[in-house]
């Protein structure tokens, strides 16, 4: 059965890489375990989880943290290239507020902890690897610069 399966993956072409993801996923599916630092007495932190790929990160959140414990889990997903970035919602009012330029008026970070200076990282810039073992990353959230 599976010389059936890899034979029709070779004829599919550009679809192999999708092909075997989807029948490979069930069985070797790990966890991200993210340990979040910087995260202030108030207001839920939420998580958006892309293709590594993407060009732009999604305006909805996957997912919130509700816990004070800096964990965050995304259970069972295939191997590939993924990038992550939270932000902390101080206000409550479920989106991560920017100013006029786009800077984030909220603590924020991403996968692989990128510098922000020149502005929010794509997607691109805060990929990391993840393969059917489970991957522990560290993101910092970084609180805006107080106006003098």
């Amino acid at each position: 059965m599976p010389q059936r399966i890899l034979q029709t993956v070779k004829k599919a072409g550009y679809q192999t890489g999708l092909l075997l993801l989807l029948v490979g996923s069930s069985a070797q599916a790990g966890d991200i375990l993210v340990t979040v630092e910087g995260i202030q007495a108030t207001g839920t932190v939420h998580a958006a989880l892309v293709s590594g790929e993407q060009k732009r990160w999604p305006e909805q959140p996957l997912r919130q943290q509700q816990n004070d414990d800096g964990q965050l889990r995304l259970v069972d997903l295939p191997p590939g290239r993924y990038a992550i970035q939270l932000y902390q919602d101080r206000n409550g009012n479920g989106q991560l507020d920017q100013g006029r330029r786009g800077i984030p008026l909220e603590p924020v970070g991403f996968s692989t902890n990128p510098p922000l200076l020149n502005g929010k990282p794509s997607p691109r810039d805060s990929q990391f690897e993840h393969s059917t073992a489970d991957t522990q990353l560290h993101i910092r959230l970084q609180s805006p610069k107080a106006k003098k």
